[in-house]
């Protein structure tokens, strides 16, 4: 039996900064104008929590729930967590009067 020469895989690797894609590769348009502004698509929150103090909340809601929170946050460009703080602010406005 015949040993089969390694395979040369050399020509797969590339040192950083000096990779290229494969000659066969498709190639993807260059787009240089967009509809939408660039400058953010999260609001600045000036009261921002910071990372240490947040705990997991884990809970399951039914998936007709949590597609309505996501367009909810889509609409509005802003965060699930932030959607669900301005309900229960909501909640506790609308509830403080009767307690």
């Amino acid at each position: 039996m015949s040993k089969k020469a390694p395979l040369d895989m050399s020509s797969l690797l590339a040192a950083k900064g000096q990779g290229a894609p494969a000659n066969d590769a498709p190639t993807r348009p260059i787009i240089t104008e967009t509809d939408r502004d660039e400058t953010t698509n999260r609001r600045i929150d000036e009261h921002k929590t910071p990372s240490s103090e947040f705990v997991n909340l884990g809970f399951k809601v039914p998936k007709e729930f949590r597609h309505r929170l996501r367009k909810i946050a889509a609409a509005k460009d802003i965060t699930l967590v932030e959607v669900l703080r301005e309900a229960v602010d909501l909640y506790e406005k609308a509830n403080s009067a009767h307690q």
